[in-house]
């Protein structure tokens, strides 16, 4: 303010005061707010893929299933009658979920190619079979409309040339009794602890003969399940 005496007149004079902009404030970032939102979402999808069992290993959801595993599932499944927590075991990477809808796969696959086998189907399987053995997916590949486990089952049960076409011994039918009562319908197992018989023929040999032959005792399925 400036005053003038000759003039008593009051006269502002204005006057900046230069202002400084307060800096602005520092904020802690942490790692996982850095993260996009789609970095979030991509993270989380292959989390869920990936999946464990009781082995340890970790295998993803979309891995394709090898010609050992399908054949190791089938042959497992039939040997705890479908008890997956056993089965599991067997199948390094893969948990009950993966291995029960590959098993559902294969009986609808199964289902849907299901027809009566020929005579040229047969000659195909036994060259095929003398040619790369026990690979069913490979043998399955000559046959169209076949499924890796139509192969097996026929060859095994069927036209195995080896297969035991004799007369049963009571011998056969005891052991069959003796083996139930232990493990239960374990037909695959059971049918190597003899000579060479399927195991179709063990069992029906069991349903058709064994449980007429021994009438007099307890129903053997009965006193598995207690």
């Amino acid at each position: 303010m400036y005053y003038n005496q000759s003039n008593p007149v009051y006269v502002f004079v204005p006057c900046y005061i230069p202002y400084q902009i307060p800096p602005v404030p520092k904020f802690d970032i942490t790692k996982e707010e850095q993260h996009s939102d789609s970095e979030k979402e991509q993270t989380k999808t292959i989390q869920e893929e990936v999946q464990t069992n009781a082995s340890g290993i970790v295998r993803g959801k979309g891995q394709l299933w090898t010609e050992e595993e399908i054949n190791n599932l089938v042959s497992y499944y039939k040997k705890y009658n479908g008890n997956w927590k056993f089965v599991i075991k067997h199948l390094k990477g893969r948990n009950i979920s993966q291995c029960s809808q590959k098993y559902r796969k294969l009986i609808d696959q199964e289902k849907r190619t299901k027809k009566k086998w020929t005579i040229e189907e047969d000659k195909i399987l036994l060259e095929s079979f003398a040619e790369f053995g026990k690979q069913w997916i490979k043998i399955s590949q000559k046959l169209p409309g076949r499924t890796s486990k139509q192969v097996r089952d026929r060859y095994v049960n069927q036209i195995d040339p080896a297969i035991n076409r004799d007369h049963w011994t009571d011998e056969e039918d005891e052991k069959i009794l003796q083996e139930f009562k232990k493990g239960g319908a374990r037909w695959a197992i059971i049918s190597k602890m003899l000579n060479n018989r399927s195991e179709n023929q063990v069992k029906n040999r069991f349903y058709y003969t064994i449980l007429k032959k021994y009438q007099g005792e307890q129903h053997p399925y009965l006193k598995v399940q207690e």
